[in-house]
This record gives structure tokens, C-alpha cells and sequence, in this order.
């Protein structure tokens, strides 16, 4: 039963932390996660503890996290010819699911409040993670099979699986980005047995005006870990526009990219500002789509709208990714940032309660939780938590398990 939304669901403000289960993390398939402890790292990935949060939460968390997907869904489809993404025009979105393959990103505030902070809804890792490694910690084998096999469904309804060609493509020099790839693509292999799929570097697909190739054959389904500003600058040796082209191909219905290149748009910070600056009283959005914006999502604006900006602010690059420049500041200390070279969003500072968690080697660390949920066509599926001891979540965060009470 999903809990109504009537009513604001509130938690204790203090997060629990279990007590580890012994040596876990050596029960981990370094197959599948590989990057578990690097010489340079001080910390391994993975922590000891895991991090605990009820089953009510875990329900509430997910129905506005579903409300939301559709509210920003249909959000970008109004929004894509606006100026803001004038350099987006020439994608065009087949698809009534922007983002197949989506993770949202909360934090708890100290009052227990879950708050949405982003969406990664253009190239979501920490899948192994989420999908595998989770349930090495909670050993519930039985939920996995079934969240993974809604993550096979989620491509194999992208074409015929007994005759369309699936290719999974990541740069296999990055070795997060290589095993994000290579999950997907073994788990759709072990759910659609027979099915014609492979996993293959960025550099090895060939890129032609009747379709995209891969050792000759002709490919109908391509999933590219690969993000779309990055894409839309990729060029050949010769000069050749490959990113824009593989994009067009898309269009003209040649090839089908997961994710569908306009969920950038999605992606983009400023959805953020134009959904909780929105005036709704022509009712663009359900009334529980407006109280579910209103109470999870922090009120943000662009630099052209800092009226209701005040106090501290956290100022993100609306393209900016595994939190690469993002800082907190005074409202009154805006004015000083250099956004000559990129474009910012500024966003209610949320103030969170601080954990514990124990890492591998024994240490015992205070810091913050984000908790991540994954979203299979707008259908909230498997969790995800990052550690830091710092309030902004970056690329050196510790993954740690989630366990349901």
C-alpha cells in the first residue's frame, strides 16, 4: 500500500547505522566490482557498516520519486524549444519515457525530510552497486532476480529480442564506466537467453548514414555510457560530426539510444528552477504533482531569478557531474562567482544530520548520506547510498549498503 500524499510523511531525524556483518565486501565478485580498493585509495569502497532506513520511508521515498519522473517528464517536452537549449533543438525524442534508466539522487534533512537534490537521467552509474552489491550485503536473492529482470525488460522492449542486435558501449579505458556496461550487458544476456547482444568499446562502433555497426552487423538497440554534451562534440579523424550523427539516427528512428538522447534536458540543473519557480494556476501540474515539488524539491533558481535566494546556497554547474564544482556560499557572496565560462544553478542549501560509518580498514568516520533511488521508465526500482565526509557528495564518496527494516 503506497502512503497518501496528503500528508507530509516524517521520520526521526537520526539515521541508524547497523552493526557490520563480517567481512561482507570479501563476498563481493570482483568480476562484477572490480574497483573495490585502488594502492592510492586511503579508504576502500565499499564501508563496513551498512546504513538502515525503514520500509514506510522506503515506500514514500519511491511514490514521490514516481510523481516527480512524470511531472519532470512532461516538463521536458514543454521545455525542449525554449532558448535555454537552443543547442539541444536538433533532438527529438521519439519516446514518451525521456530516461529509461534514471537514478535520483535525496538527502535527509535534519528534520528526517527526504529532499530530492538531482537526477542523473543521461548516463546513471553505480549500477553493479545497486543491482549486485547490495544484495551481497542483504543476501535477498529472490528481490534481486526480480529487480534485475525489470532492468533486462527495460531494453528488451527497445526492439525484438530474438532478432534486433543489442550492443552495450562504454569507454573500456574507464574502468567504472566499462563494468557499468558490462553489468547491463550480462544481466540482459542471462535474462534473454539466445538474444543477439554484445559489449564493445566507444571506439570500435561505426557510424554511417543508413545506421550504426559494430563488426559489420548492423546494430538496433545501442545503450552508450557515453554523456550527451559529450556526445554532441565527437568527432572523426577526418572531421566527421559522429556524435550528431548517431543522434540523428536516433531521430530518424535508424537505431534506438538508451538513454534517448533528450534526457539531458532532464538532466539539465535548470528543470530544477523552472519546476519550483513555476506559477501553476492554470494547472500545468496535478495537485499532487505541485505538493510533491513543493515539499521535496529545494527551491532553486539561474542567475537571471536570486530574488528568493537567501542565506546559504549551493551553487552547481548546470552540467556539472559527480559533484565537480560545486560549492556553498552566502547568498550575499554570489555576485563574486566567475560563471564567464559555465552556467550555474543555485540551489536551498540543505542541512543534513551526520552518521557514522566504519570503513574496511577499521576507521571510524563522521560524514552525510546521499541516497540514490533508480528509476526503470519512471518505476522506482533498487537503492543506492554514497557516504561522505563532506556535505557536497563527490567522486571520492564511500558506497554504502542500504538495509531495509
Amino acid at each position: 500500500m503506497k502512503l497518501g500524499m496528503n500528508i507530509p510523511f516524517k521520520t526521526q531525524a537520526k539515521t541508524e547505522v547497523k552493526v557490520a556483518k563480517n567481512n561482507w565486501v570479501n563476498d563481493i565478485d570482483r568480476d562484477i566490482i572490480p574497483y573495490i580498493k585502488e594502492p592510492e585509495w586511503k579508504y576502500s569502497y565499499p564501508t563496513k557498516t551498512a546504513i538502515s532506513i525503514s520500509e514506510e520511508e522506503k515506500e514514500y521515498v519511491e511514490h514521490q520519486a514516481r510523481i516527480i519522473f512524470n511531472a519532470m517528464n512532461k516538463t521536458v517536452k514543454c521545455v525542449r524549444n525554449l532558448p535555454e537549449f537552443e543547442k539541444f533543438n536538433f533532438i527529438a525524442s521519439k519516446f514518451d519515457c525521456t530516461a529509461h534508466l534514471a537514478r535520483m539522487d535525496f538527502v535527509k534533512d535534519v528534520s528526517g525530510e527526504f529532499q530530492l537534490i538531482e537526477i542523473n537521467a543521461d548516463t546513471p552509474c553505480a549500477i553493479p552497486e545497486t543491482f549486485y552489491g547490495n544484495f551481497v550485503y542483504n543476501f535477498d536473492w529472490g528481490y534481486a532476480d526480480n529487480i534485475n529482470w525489470n532492468l533486462a525488460e527495460t531494453f528488451g522492449r527497445l526492439g525484438d529480442y530474438r532478432k534486433s542486435f543489442y550492443v552495450f558501449a562504454a569507454n573500456k579505458e574507464y574502468q567504472e564506466d566499462w563494468y557499468n556496461a558490462k553489468y547491463l550487458y550480462e544481466n540482459f544476456k542471462t535474462c534473454y537467453t539466445g538474444a543477439n547482444t554484445a559489449l564493445v568499446p566507444l571506439s570500435e562502433l561505426e557510424v554511417f548514414d543508413d545506421g550504426v555497426f559494430y563488426d559489420n552487423k548492423k546494430i538496433d538497440v545501442l545503450y552508450r555510457l557515453h554523456p550527451v554534451e559529450m556526445l554532441m562534440e565527437d568527432v572523426s579523424d577526418d572531421g566527421y560530426p559522429v556524435g550528431r550523427k548517431l543522434i540523428e539516427l536516433h531521430n530518424e528512428g535508424k537505431v534506438v539510444l538508451v538513454n534517448s538522447p533528450e534526457a539531458i534536458i532532464m538532466q539539465d540543473k535548470r528543470l530544477f528552477a523552472m519546476m519550483t519557480n513555476f506559477d501553476n494556476s492554470f494547472g500545468f501540474y496535478t495537485e499532487e504533482e505541485a505538493q510533491a515539488i513543493d515539499r521535496i524539491m529545494p527551491y532553486t533558481a539561474t542567475s537571471t531569478n536570486l530574488t528568493y535566494i537567501h542565506g546559504t546556497v549551493v551553487v552547481k554547474p548546470i552540467y556539472g557531474r559527480e559533484g565537480s564544482g560545486i560549492t556553498i556560499v552566502d547568498s550575499s557572496d554570489i555576485a563574486k562567482i566567475d560563471n564567464s565560462h559555465d552556467e550555474y544553478i543555485y540551489q536551498e542549501f540543505i542541512e543534513q544530520p551526520t552518521v557514522e560509518a566504519e570503513t574496511v580498514e577499521g576507521d571510524k568516520l563522521t560524514g552525510y548520506v546521499t541516497y540514490s533511488v533508480f528509476l526503470l521508465n519512471g518505476e522506482p526500482t533498487a537503492w543506492y547510498a554514497r557516504f561522505s565526509p563532506k556535505e557536497i557528495c563527490n567522486e571520492e564518496a564511500l558506497w554504502i549498503p542500504i538495509e531495509f527494516k
